[in-house]
């Protein structure tokens, strides 16, 4: 299946190819990604999803970061669904009722706008040092992930998105890791803005509880946020919550 760069987050801004391309797992490749997956942290998970990804189409190393979280959901998707809806249930968080709702990609998947003048990088002071930002791709992020994971350094996902963010990570690694770890007061609400504009980029699905807002007008009723990558989790259930079985797919023999 394609997916077409302009129906990214990022609107395919700068990208040289066209599309990419991706196939619905086989129960081959769920089980073995189940088992893969079974035993490591969130962090690990997150980079396990994107290889599998670059494995079915090598221009996933040159997309954006912001771009990513996306095609990891619609992977996930075309492999639970044959179409672009997902039904899913979640328990509300206030009364614990149990939730499910049908989520449409074109209807109920909205992404941010994106600022094309935003797309070239642009210039920050940290530290007292002025430093070169790119729009990080995900062959940047997979560099500062070795080198955490090589010298056992922080093991948080969104700092290294935000250190990927800096062009000369390649030659100032440790003096980048230092400004960005340390940062204080007004370099902090830099690197925030910076993250804001180049990550999570899609928001989250709106779920609404109709015990919590029995009988409250529209403009008070309360709704869950979740957000997309926790929308499928458990593979095998979301599979059997989206394809129904039918009595013409297993026809039991008369017992003579």
């Amino acid at each position: 299946m394609e997916v077409i760069s302009s129906y990214l987050p990022s609107a395919g801004i700068g990208y040289e190819f066209e599309s990419i391309h991706l196939n619905p797992m086989t129960f081959l490749e769920m089980t073995q990604y189940v088992e893969g997956t079974k035993d490591i942290s969130p962090i690990e998970r997150y980079f396990y999803d994107i290889r599998m990804l670059t494995h079915e189409d090598a221009n996933i190393l040159n997309c954006y970061i912001m771009d990513i979280d996306f095609l990891i959901f619609y992977k996930k998707l075309i492999s639970v669904s044959g179409n672009s809806s997902l039904t899913i249930t979640i328990q509300c968080p206030t009364c614990g009722a149990t939730l499910k709702k049908e989520i449409n990609l074109d209807t109920d998947i909205h992404f941010e706008n994106i600022d094309e003048k935003i797309m070239a990088g642009a210039l920050v002071e940290l530290g007292g040092k002025r430093y070169e930002t790119r729009v990080p791709r995900v062959k940047d992020l997979l560099k500062v992930f070795d080198v955490f994971k090589r010298y056992s350094r922080v093991n948080d996902l969104k700092m290294m998105k935000t250190i990927s963010l800096f062009k000369d990570f390649d030659t100032k690694s440790q003096q980048i890791e230092k400004d960005v770890l340390g940062a204080t007061r007004g370099d902090i609400t830099v690197l925030l803005a910076l993250r804001d504009l180049y990550f999570d980029r899609i928001e989250p699905v709106k779920i609404f509880c109709p015990n919590c807002n029995k009988g409250k007008p529209i403009e008070e009723r309360r709704s869950v946020a979740v957000s997309v990558d926790s929308l499928i989790v458990d593979f095998f259930p979301a599979v059997t919550l989206n394809n129904g079985l039918d009595g013409s797919k297993i026809l039991f023999k008369q017992v003579s």
